[in-house]
């Protein structure tokens, strides 16, 4: 049965997935007084004014990739709510190291007065919520997955 509310819940989870991982997570700037350029944080690059890429925030796309393509296939596993339901919980806990890898690499590269960072603040963008949102989604199909497996068992109980 795909036409279920957790069915509405892991699409629009794996949608927030996707945009953000296609949109700017972050900004970084420079300390320079006179001219202070900002570098911005995608899921899998760091780019600048001048166009070019810095590919090592690369594992928080993977992250992210992940757990939307699981997400995906959790839709169409409706015939097994108890591995649909793990799946969320996985989608959940993937959610969680990506926020934990965002907040490494916002800190890693941002230098104190006395390092010779490239970067000296990084400010956080709203797409960045969007996970935290996905998380959420991935957490309310679970309870609705959860809450058809008690109802089947509980009709198979009457019969």
């Amino acid at each position: 049965m795909i036409q279920r509310i957790q069915t509405v819940y892991l699409l629009l989870a794996v949608v927030f997935s996707v945009c953000c991982l296609s949109l700017s997570v972050g900004t970084f700037t420079t300390g320079e007084d006179m001219n202070m350029s900002a570098f911005r944080e995608y899921n899998l690059w760091i780019t600048g004014a001048e166009g070019l890429h810095d590919f090592r925030v690369w594992p928080m796309f993977a992250i992210l990739l992940m757990s939307a393509a699981s997400g995906l296939y959790s839709i169409f596993m409706y015939n097994n709510r108890i591995a649909q339901a793990r799946f969320c919980v996985f989608n959940t806990l993937l959610i969680a190291g990506w926020y934990v890898v965002y907040f490494v690499f916002s800190q890693v590269y941002v230098g104190t007065e006395e390092s010779s960072s490239l970067f000296k603040t990084f400010s956080f963008e709203f797409p960045a919520v969007f996970p935290l949102i996905s998380g959420g989604l991935y957490l309310l199909a679970r309870k609705a997955i959860m809450s058809d497996e008690k109802l089947v068992k509980a009709a198979d109980r009457i019969r």
